[in-house]
């Protein structure tokens, strides 16, 4: 029963949506089936764990329908799945409260079709007092709008059906600027995706979107959450550095306007267009990326059900350590390593503690971090494995430099749980560091000419390599 989707889901609440689940399952309104509710109250004894050998379903049976009828496999099933909609309506209702003005205009559409007119007006003015309450001021409150505009006319026409009702007007403008800003959005994140994995979305009738956008009165262009996305749009089509500016102030300026999701995904915009601009050579824009994140840190939309995702962690501690931002990167390192998933979470805080400290070139301290850790996951032993060979390189110890390239090109080719661009990346940095070494060593040896040569041979090797990591630490290496 541990692998049946119903379980599945009930694993993932928490004690209180669990007790609320009990609560609404023995509710007669929302379950009168006296079997459900005996396997639901079964499955939530062996909470929070669901060790598999507790839910048994033949026991589970015997307990719903007595020791004397023979199991039946189907029975149980059927019982199940019927758990799995109650407990997925119950997830809808919890969504349901979290839009108080979408639950509002559901209570006002069915007071009109009763026509319950002693009633509606209050309704109605509730409703437009959530829909204005709304914290967000983008699409989905344009929606909003369209609705409670519509309903709106629909009262004023039950009223009196001579009058003229503002409100038919309001909801046909609403809807133009809910249309106008969703499918900027829509745009903005098919443009995204085309670049980064050649997904080749069309966003159809965008072009006269954007002729409407640019035609419109000033009142049209004085709504920010509009603003934002042509900004973000136009940066994404064309790249000029205005539009990616424009986008950075719109942010700071109305960034609370939009909802978390909405947020997280302009900032990605704006962070993957400084990746491009370093990735062209523009080393500048690590200072944005990192201003980038310290914004989204103070918004708390980098957060994702409470949690900092792993690569999130380490490009924020990355470009603290390029930026030369120590003691700032320590703070971060060290106050966000709870905001981590448990799983992941001391494999990214002790790796990245060392890349703080080999940053510093305190080699010694890096490597003092890193003596006897095991990496449970192959990524992070690789990459501490590098740090150490790159400690060791710079402290000169020799024969403990090339043991542990030795032992890391053993562990690259028996190891299943790198990626092949992992494998070919790692490899490529053992082997020319290796050669590097081997190089250097041997300038006592061969003429001045020779060595030069070599040298010379071994930076086009270099440049030629991809992917490589550590590239440009690489090169500094070489040059030494």
């Amino acid at each position: 029963m541990r692998q049946s989707k119903f379980i599945d889901l009930l694993a993932q609440l928490t004690e209180r949506e669990r007790s609320r689940f009990r609560d609404l399952s023995w509710s007669p309104f929302f379950n009168k089936n006296q079997k459900l509710r005996q396997l639901i109250g079964f499955c939530l004894e062996k909470a929070p764990d669901f060790i598999e050998s507790e839910l048994d379903k033949t026991v589970a049976f015997r307990l719903i329908y007595g020791a004397e009828q023979p199991y039946n496999e189907l029975q149980i099933n059927n019982l199940l799945s019927d758990a799995l909609q109650l407990l997925q309506q119950m997830l809808t209702y919890q969504e349901l409260e979290q839009e108080p003005a979408l639950l509002r205009t559901y209570e006002t559409r069915a007071l009109l079709n009763r026509r319950a007119e002693k009633q509606l007006p209050h309704s109605l003015r509730r409703l437009r007092q959530l829909t204005e309450r709304m914290s967000t001021r983008s699409h989905e409150y344009f929606h909003q709008q369209v609705e409670q505009n519509q309903l709106q006319d629909r009262y004023a026409l039950l009223q009196s059906t001579r009058r003229q009702s503002p409100h038919l007007q309001r909801a046909s403008d609403a809807l133009d600027l809910y249309y106008c800003c969703h499918k900027m959005r829509l745009a903005c994140d098919m443009a995204s995706r085309n670049r980064a994995i050649n997904a080749q979305y069309e966003c159809h009738y965008i072009n006269e979107v954007l002729s409407w956008y640019q035609e419109a009165g000033e009142e049209w262009k004085a709504y920010p959450a509009l603003q934002t996305y042509y900004q973000a749009l136009m940066m994404l089509t064309s790249e000029e550095e205005g539009y990616y500016k424009g986008l950075r102030e719109s942010l700071a300026a109305h960034g609370a306007i939009f909802s978390a999701e909405e947020q997280q995904d302009l900032y990605d915009y704006a962070q993957n267009y400084c990746v491009k601009r370093i990735n062209s050579g523009d080393a500048n824009y690590y200072q944005d990326i990192l201003e980038l994140y310290k914004l989204m840190l103070d918004q708390g939309v980098l957060l994702r059900q409470g949690y900092l995702t792993q690569w999130s962690y380490i490009n924020i501690v990355t470009a603290g350590i390029r930026l030369k931002e120590y003691d700032w990167t320590d703070w971060f390192i060290h106050a966000y390593r709870e905001h981590l998933a448990p799983e992941v979470q001391e494999n990214v805080f002790t790796y990245n503690l060392a890349a703080l400290q080999f940053g510093k070139s305190d080699y010694l301290g890096a490597l003092q971090i890193l003596q006897g850790v095991e990496f449970s996951d192959a990524f992070y032993h690789m990459s501490a494995k590098i740090i150490q060979i790159k400690s060791y390189k710079e402290l000169g110890e020799d024969e403990a430099l090339l043991s542990l390239l030795e032992a890391s090109r053993k562990y690259i080719k028996r190891n299943r749980q790198l990626s092949a661009y992992q494998k070919q990346s790692n490899s490529h940095f053992l082997r020319m560091i290796g050669k590097i070494h081997k190089l250097q060593a041997s300038r006592e040896r061969v003429s001045r000419k020779a060595f030069e040569e070599a040298a010379k041979q071994l930076r086009r090797e270099l440049e030629s390599l991809s992917p490589l990591t550590n590239k440009s630490w690489l090169r500094e290496k070489l040059q030494a």
